[in-house]
């Protein structure tokens, strides 16, 4: 009986409990004081990003050091050049000068100033040209070249030989070929500088004639004559 009596009432206080839970008004949470270990870790804070900020500007003053070795080559200071190697230095530019003056005057006489053996050659292909028995026998026009090659410069190259004799006299050989519409042939002829007026004249002038037919012509031939007192 008393068993029951308890049970009973032990399962009306749980319902109770249970009903006074549901109803009961929010309850605010509780505020709890700032207390040592707080500002210890708020002091920790600040003190790491004071040292973040020294470190950055640390590294910003290093950034704007000038590095020495980085500065331009122009501020090194030069050795001085001593008379030994200032005398060697001008001795190599005259050398050059020197050099380049001669080639610059080679190739202006080559320009400017037609050498000797083409003298001779062209009078003596103008004489050639301007002679009929030539005319008949290899046609016309007549052309002259230095040498049978397909060279051009080869062609263009005349052989030549210039020598004095005892009088002071100069004279120039000068041997090369001659083509027509029918035939070819070759030249051989010298001319002498006269003492006595200063211009060219012919010692000799043979044209061999090789095709069509083989000939013999020499339009060309002084024998100067020499003084006997002398």
């Amino acid at each position: 009986m008393f068993r029951r009596i308890f049970s009973h009432h032990r399962a009306l206080s749980v319902c109770t409990r249970s009903l006074a839970t549901r109803h009961a008004p929010n309850v605010p949470l509780p505020s709890f004081p700032i207390t040592g270990s707080t500002r210890s870790i708020s002091s920790k804070t600040s003190q790491s990003k004071e040292h973040g900020d020294s470190t950055n500007k640390a590294k910003k003053d290093i950034a704007s050091v000038e590095d020495p070795f980085s500065a331009p080559t122009y501020n090194i200071p030069e050795k001085p050049v001593t008379f030994v190697e200032g005398a060697s230095y001008s001795v190599v530019i005259l050398a050059g000068l020197g050099i380049a003056a001669a080639a610059g005057y080679a190739v202006f006489k080559e320009l400017i100033f037609q050498p000797k053996e083409y003298k001779i050659y062209s009078k003596a292909l103008k004489r050639i040209q301007d002679d009929g028995q030539i005319r008949v026998r290899i046609g016309s026009p007549i052309t002259g070249y230095g040498q049978e090659s397909r060279n051009r410069a080869a062609r263009q190259r005349i052989p030549h030989r210039v020598w004095t004799d005892e009088e002071g006299v100069e004279h120039v050989e000068v041997n090369f070929y001659i083509r027509g519409p029918h035939g070819h042939a070759k030249v051989f002829s010298e001319m002498f500088k006269g003492p006595a007026d200063n211009e060219w004249k012919f010692t000799y002038l043979i044209v061999e004639i090789r095709a069509p037919s083989t000939a013999q012509i020499i339009l060309e031939s002084y024998i100067p004559t020499y003084n006997a007192t002398k």
